[in-house]
């Protein structure tokens, strides 16, 4: 178990001993077979009356007032400064109605946050943490569909009728839930909320399903490799306390035409200044030895970021990681420097995102 915020969560499954062969075997699971991953600690609102669609689009970084109902939207939030706090998904389920997810470290400061501007704005809209009132899991891997459907009496989760990014409700196994499809691990996907009181008998359903399809658990330190491989960032750890979208590759999740969002102006000004950093996908070669999370990046000797997530990916057969270097480093191609342990200077290729299924076609199979 590792500890996630508020929560204890699996890191993996099994000895700690075998710690780095069960991480591949449950990385390698999703991506051939099937896994399952308890989140049942994401943050999650239900946010409610005519002003929903409005208050969503002063709080992130995104449009939600056209998002259709039945669909799920990336949300980013930034504070005052620009500063990225939080991720999530936005599912709308009627007009004036959203469920939105938080990472699990920050659900209740998002929470609060949302109550204190909405003090300030007064608009006509109710804010809820439901955040123990659901389990959810994440089903993922090219058979989870195959498993999926006989469990879901009533829903079509074909490709046509259940696309990437859709929302659903219905029942599983006899079970009230609300399916998304999302793609956190790069797979086809779907994370599945329920009321917390089914939230065991909807594990122990799937896991007795997926036996057929060769399913396993997966934890924590597999999902995060898992994305690394699809170069999807993590709060907390690909970013720090100054960091803003545009170091962090992430202007396509600000819409631009929104007269206002927290941090739109600051945002705007540092846009005009120009970045200092940019994080970049990085390999090695494969005799090279591993960084870790937190070494340095140099230019010319000076340091000028560092490695925020390393990993030897199973799937690519490589080192990986996510980096922050010098914007003049950053092209496809260049070569950059980390400093290791002993002061010893390694050589990193700056590389296209995503590593793994640039086109989308496994988690939109």
């Amino acid at each position: 178990m590792m500890p996630a915020g508020a929560w204890l969560r699996p890191a993996y499954y099994g000895r700690p001993a075998d710690r780095e062969r069960l991480v591949r075997d449950e990385a390698l699971a999703v991506r051939c077979n099937v896994g399952l991953i308890d989140v049942s600690t994401l943050g999650k609102m239900e946010i409610r009356g005519p002003d929903a669609a409005a208050f969503l689009e002063r709080m992130y970084t995104f449009a939600y007032v056209k998002q259709p109902a039945g669909r799920s939207r990336y949300v980013l939030m930034t504070d005052e400064t620009g500063t990225i706090i939080d991720d999530g998904v936005a599912c709308r389920l009627g007009e004036h109605h959203f469920y939105v997810t938080a990472t699990t470290g920050n659900a209740d400061a998002v929470y609060r946050e949302m109550l204190r501007r909405n003090a300030m704005w007064q608009l006509d809209v109710d804010i809820t943490n439901v955040a123990t009132a659901f389990a959810a899991v994440n089903l993922a891997g090219p058979l989870a569909r195959e498993l999926l459907t006989p469990l879901c009496a009533g829903l079509d989760l074909s490709k046509n009728a259940f696309p990437y990014l859709a929302v659903r409700q219905g029942e599983i196994a006899g079970m009230p839930a609300r399916l998304l499809r999302v793609g956190f691990v790069g797979e086809l996907g779907y994370e599945i909320h329920v009321p917390s009181s089914y939230g065991e008998a909807l594990w122990d359903r799937l896991i007795e399903a997926g036996r057929p399809f060769h399913i396993l658990p997966f934890g924590v330190e597999a999902q995060r490799l898992l994305r690394l491989e699809k170069g999807h960032i993590i709060v907390g750890q690909d970013t720090d306390g100054l960091t803003i979208p545009q170091e962090a590759a992430m202007t396509w999740a600000i819409a631009r035409r929104k007269p206002y969002f927290v941090g739109k102006r600051a945002l705007e000004i540092q846009e005009q200044s120009g970045i200092a950093r940019t994080l970049v996908g990085f390999e090695l070669a494969p005799e090279a030895p591993l960084p870790e999370e937190c070494h340095l990046t140099l230019l010319n000797g000076e340091i000028a970021g560092r490695v925020t997530s390393v990993a030897r990916s199973p799937a690519l057969g490589k080192v990986i990681g996510l980096a922050y270097v010098d914007p003049e480093q950053a092209k496809p191609g260049r070569f950059f420097d980390i400093k290791i342990a002993q002061g010893r200077i390694i050589k990193a290729k700056v590389v296209t995102l995503p590593f793994y299924d640039p086109d989308n076609a496994r988690q939109e199979m």
